[in-house]
């Protein structure tokens, strides 16, 4: 899926959060990093043995960051909504004619679905979730 996407979806699955504790507005970038966090690979691919969807597209990757995180922060709150970021990547990437193997290197199994990255279907995904988003965090101030 597109980074607008991955980010987009991410704040929708938090924003039922938000409803209980609308402090959690202020953790935004929780969710923009978190979101993107799994694409990091793309950034590092000129290092040996580090591949776009295999290295940080994981559950290993995805149970280390959330662990590192928690030592680091210790905050039950964080570490959620850091937890809907990355799961909420790794989910987007599995509806992908390419896919994720999650349980990478132990396995290539694969799961993938019919989208394409970028395409029509990733793009209205990604808009339907910002509107749901603002609807969510919206009403919670009955601005709607």
């Amino acid at each position: 899926m597109s980074k607008k996407t991955h980010i987009a979806f991410a704040l929708f699955l938090s924003s039922y959060l938000f409803r209980s504790d609308p402090k959690l507005l202020l953790f935004i970038p929780v969710i923009f990093v978190s979101a993107m966090l799994p694409d990091l690979d793309l950034a590092l691919r000129s290092i040996p043995f580090i591949e776009h969807r295999k290295t940080f597209h994981n559950i290993w990757f995805m149970i280390a960051a959330i662990a590192l995180l928690w030592i680091l922060v210790h905050d039950p709150l964080v570490t959620r909504l850091f937890s809907i970021g990355i799961i909420s990547h790794f989910l987007m990437d599995s509806l992908t004619k390419k896919g994720v193997m999650w349980l990478y290197p132990l396995s290539n199994w694969r799961i993938s679905g019919p989208l394409r990255t970028g395409g029509l279907i990733d793009s209205l995904i990604g808009a339907a979730s910002l509107l749901a988003s603002i609807y969510l965090v919206g009403s919670y101030f009955a601005v709607f």
